[in-house]
C-alpha cells in the first residue's frame, strides 16, 4: 500500500500549468495538475485516454465534442487521440489518471 498526500503537491504558477506526477503503475498513470485562474492548456491531441477529476476550483475542459465547465467533484473522460484542453476559471486542481495500454505479452 502507498499513501499520497495530494495537498502537499498543490503548487500554482501565474504563467503556466504545474503537473506533478505521483504514480506510475502498469495500467495507468496519475498526476496532479494545478492551474492558476486564467492559465490555460491549449487544446491538443494525446495518445492516451485520461480521466480528469476536479478536486478544487472550476475550469472549462475542451474535447473533440466541445467544451464543458467542471467544478469540484465533477469528472470527464477523454479518449485516446482526442483533443483536450483546460482553462482555469478559478484556481484549479485536477487529478489526471491516464489510461495506459497494458503490456501485450
Amino acid at each position: 500500500m502507498k499513501n499520497f498526500n495530494l495537498n502537499e503537491k498543490i503548487v500554482f504558477s501565474s504563467e503556466r500549468p504545474i503537473k506533478r506526477h505521483f504514480l506510475n503503475a502498469k495500467g495507468f498513470h496519475a498526476a496532479l495538475i494545478c492551474l492558476k485562474k486564467g492559465v490555460e492548456i491549449k487544446p491538443h491531441p494525446e495518445d492516451y485516454g485520461v480521466l480528469f477529476v476536479v478536486l478544487k476550483g472550476k475550469g472549462i475542459f475542451t474535447g473533440s465534442e466541445g467544451s464543458v465547465l467542471l467544478k469540484s467533484n465533477e469528472s470527464l473522460f477523454i479518449k485516446k487521440d482526442e483533443v483536450r484542453g483546460i482553462k482555469a476559471e478559478e484556481d484549479l486542481v485536477v487529478l489526471g489518471i491516464q489510461d495506459r495500454a497494458k503490456n501485450k505479452n
